[in-house]
């Protein structure tokens, strides 16, 4: 594996020595961000290479530095680049899309068309339909509800938990950051079809009368 340089001003680095850096850590996300952000700047291909390791690690660290690059040089190769090990089924873990998804995937498409984000419903792979899903929150934070709940209503009946956990927590912030109206019209429309513990967490933020009636 070739050593290439990570980033101005800083060591030759390349993924062996992300691994490396990663291991001497607790290993939780808070380690992984500041080891992405030591290696900031890592070349693409070694930035390629620990997303599609098989350890798990390297897969976080890679999902944080293709966010880190993207909130600083927008590309839609840095979408397609995460969009193919998900696709691919190299995340195992939610995590995976909970810190990627909207940035990587959602903010993109924030203005334009959302055609690619409603393509990624169809997919046979849950964690792609999970990113769909949490992508909405650009949406929802930019007021809009109508996509995160045009999502949502696709994959209601949905009944794999990696699904229903991500609308749970996306239409609460739906409601609460875009339209309450909006999302009580949906649940009373839909809400039947969540599973318990997400038409709980979707109603959270809601009047307890609202609370009590939607989850009845």
């Amino acid at each position: 594996m070739t050593r290439l340089q990570a980033g101005a001003g800083r060591n030759p680095a390349d993924a062996e020595a992300v691994l490396a850096a990663f291991a001497r850590t607790p290993g939780d996300v808070a380690a992984a961000r500041r080891v992405a952000r030591h290696f900031a700047g890592l070349d693409d291909g070694e930035r390629s290479a620990l997303l599609w390791s098989e350890d798990a690690g390297a897969r976080l660290v890679a999902v944080l530095l293709l966010v880190q690059e993207m909130r600083e040089r927008p590309d839609p190769e840095l979408t397609d680049e995460y969009l193919a090990a998900a696709k691919a089924e190299r995340f195992d873990d939610t995590v995976l899309v909970d810190l990627g998804a909207e940035e990587l995937v959602g903010a993109p498409l924030v203005g334009g068309s959302t055609g690619p984000l409603f393509a990624l419903v169809k997919s046979d792979v849950a964690m792609v339909r999970r990113i769909a899903v949490v992508a909405t929150l650009a949406f929802a934070k930019q007021g809009d509800a109508e996509v995160p709940l045009g999502i949502a209503g696709r994959l209601v009946r949905e009944r794999s938990d990696t699904v229903q956990s991500a609308l749970g927590w996306v239409l609460r912030e739906t409601g609460k950051r875009a339209s309450e109206s909006a999302l009580v019209a949906f649940l009373e429309r839909s809400g039947r079809f969540l599973t318990p513990a997400a038409r709980a967490t979707a109603t959270e933020h809601l009047p307890q009368s609202e609370r009590d009636r939607l989850r009845g």
